[in-house]
């Protein structure tokens, strides 16, 4: 399973039409959710943020740990 929603499950979450790009972009912008934009265009959603946030997570501690898991601390490099 990939770590992003697929293109009908991004639709049911929003409740637009599959192939309506630019309504899902739209309700991921209104409604602060972080997405990316890929090649084809589509918005890519991580599948644990969503299912955090569905959860009653708060957004601010589901981007915490999402930007945690991705960036190394550098700081520990330093003398």
């Amino acid at each position: 399973m990939s770590q992003y929603l697929t293109r009908d499950e991004l639709s049911e979450l929003v409740g637009c039409q599959p192939r309506s790009l630019g309504c899902m972009k739209r309700w991921l912008e209104r409604n602060k959710w972080p997405f990316e934009i890929n090649i084809a265009g589509f918005p890519q959603v991580s599948r644990q943020y969503r299912d955090a946030r569905m959860n009653g997570a708060s957004p601010r501690t589901v981007a915490r740990v999402a930007d945690e898991e991705q960036e190394p601390d550098f700081a520990a490099l330093e003398t």
